[in-house]
């Protein structure tokens, strides 16, 4: 049997889902949207990111342990803003080479309407 631990740091939750779960040294957090009050890609992007962080953080991991990521866009227009952002907030975080591996998708619908995309990612600690 493998042991398994909800993370759970108070991050915004829309549905019956843990924010994340540990299992062994691997870290799965949920999908994460932005917080409310921006509908800036760049921002969204940020703010996602910071949901993410503190998952993270709560199960004892940092960015730099992120080892893959999924990105779904509303609008594939938005990629190159996201891709700054992204790129910005990992550097901010200790990771500037390296980079986790990543795939992003358009996706015609996302949970919440302001929302113009969401994340999920892997870790391992």
């Amino acid at each position: 049997m493998v042991d398994k631990e909800i993370i759970n740091p108070g991050t915004p939750v829309a549905g019956p889902y843990s924010p994340g779960v540990k299992v062994g040294n691997m870290i799965f957090v949920s999908g994460q949207g932005p917080k409310p009050g921006s509908d800036d890609i760049k921002d969204q992007t940020r703010t996602t990111f910071e949901n993410i962080k503190t998952i993270l953080d709560a199960a004892g991991a940092k960015m730099s342990d992120i080892v893959k990521v999924t990105v779904y866009l509303n609008d594939m227009g938005d990629f190159k803003k996201m891709n700054r952002a992204y790129q910005k907030f990992f550097k901010e975080n200790g990771v500037e080479d390296g980079y986790p591996a990543r795939t992003t998708v358009e996706v015609a619908n996302l949970p919440v309407a302001i929302m113009k995309l969401e994340i999920d990612v892997i870790a391992m600690v």
